[in-house]
């Protein structure tokens, strides 16, 4: 069985996706073999053959791969279906938002609080894990927010990242809640039969910030931060919910969900773990997938410390380490990674164009995992925390 750590280094690479965009890419060379561009014959496509052809694929050309496909959806390939773990049941009882407690405490001196918030919007109980700041006096909140994988229990920031390391200097709460999974942490308008009721948005901006506040000793201040699909949706709940957040920090996210490349991301994302899209947001192009598109309405961050980071697919040395022997999930994140430096780019100039400041940071290196996400944390706090400062 692979450990905690692995499992949430595999969820950040988020194959699924990186598969299912390679499928597009070797369709045409199927094809001039003779056979069908069809999902099942994509799938069983020589694994060499899929490396060769990511292998060629240039910087910038994943946006062009799937604006290709057209109007069409990118094929699910059987293989790059992927588990998920289903989130507790709705109790409709549930009718009120509470601090039920510390359930539970966690790594060196037990740093991590892990918190017991029953949600009435989606009326059952979440895991929302606290790391207090060891500074002196009132402090700023950081929710901190995983990728497509966020398991129940507990996150990367804390398995991975070790947060509670990197900050351990810094006065501010790190508050991350859990159980997330291929969820945009956005709002459902349909309870899912697999991915369950998912009212992430309402929790992270009515009920969570009145708990914290009265539980943690704040300065009124706080920020947002996410990898991967918590940039996506850490960057969409600062643009519209700037009189809670005061900074965001996005590293490989994905700001629009109308484009092909955002649309698609969003859509295998959900789909690959079971999900109806139709339950999440309706039917593309609907009122709700135009809210969650953060690139039509850049000039909502006017007043928004903005830091945003991605590598760009080129595997660089710390890289291999971050796949142990799985390194063939390291052609996954390469198109993940190319996708994401893509849609960043674009971000920034949208940002730019409405008289936004920001600050976009692009490595030379750095695949989809967490080693690419870190490597711009510390930047991204700095460029920030003059923000959360009264």
């Amino acid at each position: 069985m692979p450990t905690l750590s692995s499992s949430f280094r595999r969820a950040a690479g988020a194959g699924a996706l990186a598969l299912a965009l390679v499928a597009v890419s070797v369709a045409p060379a199927t094809a001039e073999d003779g056979r069908s561009g069809s999902s099942s014959s994509v799938g069983e496509v020589a694994f060499d053959a899929v490396s060769g052809s990511l292998e060629q694929l240039p910087v910038g050309s994943t946006a062009a791969l799937l604006g290709s496909v057209g109007s069409s959806d990118v094929p699910i390939v059987p293989m790059s279906v992927e588990e998920v773990g289903v989130p507790s049941e709705v109790d409709p009882s549930i009718t009120e938002t509470e601090f039920l407690g510390i359930s539970r405490y966690d790594g060196p001196g037990d740093v991590y609080e892990y918190w017991s918030v029953q949600s009435a919007a989606m009326q059952r109980v979440v895991t929302v894990e606290v790391v207090r700041s060891r500074g002196e006096g009132a402090a700023p909140v950081m929710y901190m927010l995983d990728g497509v994988g966020a398991p129940e229990y507990s996150t990367g920031w804390n398995h991975v990242a070790d947060i509670h390391e990197v900050m351990a200097d810094e006065n501010v709460h790190i508050v991350n809640p859990a159980g997330a999974f291929a969820s945009f942490y956005s709002d459902w308008e349909k309870e899912d039969p697999v991915l369950g009721n998912h009212k992430w948005e309402t929790f992270l901006t009515e009920e969570l910030p009145a708990i914290v506040a009265a539980e943690l000793d704040t300065n009124g201040r706080s920020a947002i931060a996410g990898n991967s699909m918590g940039a996506q949706a850490a960057m969409h709940l600062a643009a519209q919910h700037p009189d809670i957040y005061d900074a965001v920090i996005a590293l490989s996210g994905n700001y629009s969900t109308l484009d092909p490349l955002g649309y698609q991301t969003v859509r295998l994302s959900v789909v690959t773990r079971g999900g109806d899209l139709d339950n999440m947001w309706g039917p593309r192009g609907s009122e709700r997938w135009r809210y969650h598109d953060t690139i039509s309405h850049p000039e909502k961050l006017r007043n928004t410390a903005v830091y945003m980071s991605a590598g760009n697919g080129d595997i660089g040395p710390e890289d291999p380490g971050e796949y142990g022997s799985e390194q063939h999930a390291m052609w996954f994140g390469i198109v993940l990674e190319r996708g994401v430096n893509e849609a960043t780019r674009k971000f920034s100039r949208a940002l730019t164009d409405a008289g936004v400041t920001h600050r976009a940071d692009y490595g030379t290196t750095g695949l989809h995992n967490w080693a690419t996400f870190m490597r711009y944390f510390d930047d991204g706090w700095e460029y920030i925390k003059p923000a959360l400062q009264n």
